[in-house]
């Protein structure tokens, strides 16, 4: 008696259907071209059914703790009513050393390009699914997710449609003053380019912070909470040409409050996209 040792193998697309469900569409992929980081990603089921799909792209960077799965879990139901896909990274910690969990944030660091690797999943879920936009995209993160965010606006703006950046406590500025990763003057040792401002500026930009968000977290010229910082960083990215909505999160502190933060900013996203249309 043969064996069949391909759990694929000779399925139709009923069968596939009914033993899978719509796994395909919802999957922890890894990075091709750095298998150390995998993704997750999120089409509507309707994507099987559409002889052209066309879909924008949002991407979610987690926080600190890489649960990244509440936000994916809120962001999905606007983002099936409105044609979004949806693509999630994950930077699990101790990479560069044993207790590392912050390297991601930087974008680049220790030798390792993070915002690259998010452009490599980018290309490689629209080689998945050929209905996906990733040329430009929208992005969004909370508190760690909202440094890279941040960041990444300064390195690749020509990517982005839009970007919300949520309450990072340790923002990059545009300050050519001051080194990365508070300022900017060494930028170019980083990421081998310097800021192209105009690009920049380009970039719609949403900042959002909760009401409460007031814990000390250090002395600083920007502030000693989040709350402060974020009106510092928009005061600073508009000084320098941005346009910036800033969005206080009423009764939110830092750490709750998942569902309010991307519905946020997926309205944001969609009324980018309207003002395009």
């Amino acid at each position: 008696m043969s064996v069949n040792t391909s759990l694929d193998e000779n399925l139709t697309p009923e069968m596939r259907k009914n033993l899978f469900g719509n796994a395909y569409l919802n999957m922890l992929w890894h990075c091709p071209s750095d298998p150390r980081f995998p993704y997750w990603a999120h089409l509507p089921d309707a994507y099987y059914d559409e002889e052209d799909p066309k879909y924008d792209l949002l991407v979610i960077i987690h926080g600190t703790g890489c649960a990244v799965e509440s936000y994916l879990k809120e962001a999905k139901e606007i983002a099936d009513a409105n044609h979004l896909a949806l693509l999630a990274p994950l930077f699990p910690g101790g990479l560069l050393n044993h207790d590392d969990f912050n390297s991601y944030k930087l974008l680049s660091c220790g030798g390792v390009r993070y915002d690259l690797i998010l452009l490599s999943m980018i290309e490689d879920m629209c080689s998945r699914y050929p209905g996906v936009n990733g040329r430009t995209f929208f992005l969004f993160g909370h508190s760690g997710g909202g440094q890279f965010v941040n960041r990444f606006l300064l390195a690749h703006p020509e990517r982005l449609k839009g970007v919300s950046i949520g309450a990072p406590g340790r923002p990059t500025f545009l300050n050519p003053e001051e080194d990365y990763f508070w300022g900017t003057r060494d930028f170019k040792t980083y990421f081998d380019k310097d800021i192209d401002l105009e690009a920049v500026r380009r970039v719609p930009v949403q900042i959002t912070v909760g009401e409460l968000d007031t814990k000390y977290i250090g002395d600083s010229p920007y502030g000693t909470n989040r709350l402060e910082r974020m009106h510092s960083l928009k005061k600073n990215l508009e000084s320098n040409g941005l346009q910036v909505t800033l969005e206080v999160l009423p009764g939110l502190e830092h750490a709750d409050g998942e569902k309010e933060r991307v519905q946020t900013a997926e309205t944001f996203f969609l009324s980018l996209n309207k003002a395009m249309e």
